[in-house]
């Protein structure tokens, strides 16, 4: 006979939080888009003032900083529980490809920063011109548009099964 666990398994407790932040976010923007969505800004009318847009851009900011802090908590239990040790998963080196990984974002994020551009733009009709922001905003687009390929040539690599004939040749 089984012996029943106390609480929900991983799996359900993922599915519960994902199915709550579904309708969260549903009824978040739902609510931006269907209540005083249309009200016209005062100081231009061309333009719209949504009733709701602090609120749409809390829940959003709050998301994002959990996202992170679950992340980070994350990596830190992770190395704390495998330390040391040499991480392998079914002959993988996990924890190689995991320090690997983490050292290629630190990397991009720095290089994309320095490489940045801080010229002006111009947003609604004025000119944005502070240099940090302007370089911050270069570094996640072009961050984000690096790790993407990288990303898309690891599959490739990965589907094509250029590892295992290469292995295969060494045996």
């Amino acid at each position: 006979m089984k012996r029943r666990r106390k609480g929900l398994s991983a799996d359900r407790v993922s599915g519960r939080v994902l199915a709550l932040l579904i309708a969260l976010s549903a009824l978040v923007f739902g609510a931006f888009f269907l209540v005083g969505y249309d009200m016209p800004y005062v100081a231009d009318t061309n333009f719209n003032a949504p009733l709701l847009t602090d609120v749409l851009l809390v829940y959003t900011y709050v998301l994002c900083g959990v996202a992170v802090a679950v992340a980070v908590v994350a990596m830190v239990r992770g190395i704390t529980v495998h330390g040391g040790s040499r991480y392998e998963t079914h002959g993988v080196p996990a924890g190689r490809i995991s320090l690997g990984v983490a050292l290629l974002l630190v990397a991009t994020l720095g290089v994309t920063f320095a490489m940045g551009s801080a010229e002006p733009v111009r947003v609604n009709g004025k000119w944005f011109a502070e240099a940090g922001w302007l370089k911050l905003t270069d570094m996640f687009i072009n961050t984000s548009i690096v790790l993407g390929l990288v990303a898309v040539a690891v599959v490739a690599y990965g589907v094509s099964g250029l590892n295992r004939r290469m292995n295969r040749k060494d045996r």
